[in-house]
């Protein structure tokens, strides 16, 4: 799939410069039209989210066998800059928007201090990689989902939720786990390389889940705007899925937990 091709998701064709759903799929979200958003987001982006959670590649990087030893702890630890990279490229895009957004509800769901995470995926990149850290790697789908990121900021900025969202979702609710497994893994202490999920610890998780769903639900939006962010949503971890297919296929022989890579 090429930066500007066409995303062929959810039973129809759309473009990345589309900013709008099509008529077809806004047909197909069906809610109360008094539902809180954060309601509508959690119950209406179930399989997408289920897909993106449930990747070859991320069940193998933090719950799969590596075989131990220097050489298994290499290829995972490569396995997961890749994947820490992808990530750079997205926070930085989200960031990127923060300056523009108005003061209002919006602005207070996307300016969470725990969605700020590109300060700490650079330290932890500068920990694994040193000076190699700035050599390019974001495969195209991550291309394609930065540029939905600013396309939308520009044209249609309630749908920027959608995304703040999945990255809470994928990254923040599942950060104290996956801190101390990337720790274990790497024989890492003190927090160095772990910066990234280190955002929000098993003590701060329900405090945090709470106050996002506040914020999630003082934003005003029209109907037709919040069936267009629980399809955004769905949009945003479908692209996540496709990252992740993307970095599997550079990973050969990566199996699912219990396996071991070729």
């Amino acid at each position: 799939m090429s930066l500007r091709g066409t995303l062929r998701w959810g039973g129809f064709e759309r473009s990345a410069r589309d900013r709008r759903l099509p008529a077809t799929a806004m047909a197909s979200v069906d809610f109360p039209s008094m539902q809180r958003l954060s309601s509508r987001l959690e119950e209406g982006t179930g399989m997408a989210r289920r897909q993106a959670e449930q990747s070859t590649f991320l069940e193998a990087l933090f719950h799969g066998s590596w075989n131990g030893g220097v050489y298994g702890q290499f290829v995972r630890a490569r396995h997961y800059v890749n994947h820490l990279r992808q990530l750079h490229v997205v926070y930085e895009a989200l960031e990127s928007v923060l300056p523009a957004l108005k003061d209002g509800p919006l602005a207070r769901v996307l300016r969470l201090p725990e969605l700020r995470r590109t300060s700490a995926l650079v330290a932890d990149l500068d920990w694994f990689c040193g000076d190699t850290r700035t050599k390019p790697f974001a495969c195209a789908e991550t291309r394609l989902h930065a540029e939905r990121i600013l396309e939308v900021a520009a044209e249609a900025p309630h749908l920027l939720i959608a995304h703040a969202w999945a990255r809470c979702v994928q990254d923040l609710f599942t950060a104290p786990q996956r801190s101390g497994l990337i720790a274990r893994a790497f024989e890492l202490e003190n927090g160095r390389g772990t910066a990234f999920y280190n955002a929000v610890s098993a003590g701060e998780l329900l405090a945090f889940q709470a106050r996002l769903t506040a914020r999630l639900d003082e934003v005003t939006l029209t109907e037709g705007e919040a069936q267009e962010v629980v399809q955004e949503a769905r949009l945003a971890f479908r692209i996540q899925a496709l990252i992740c297919d993307e970095l599997a296929r550079d990973a050969p022989g990566l199996d699912a937990p219990g396996g071991s890579p070729g």
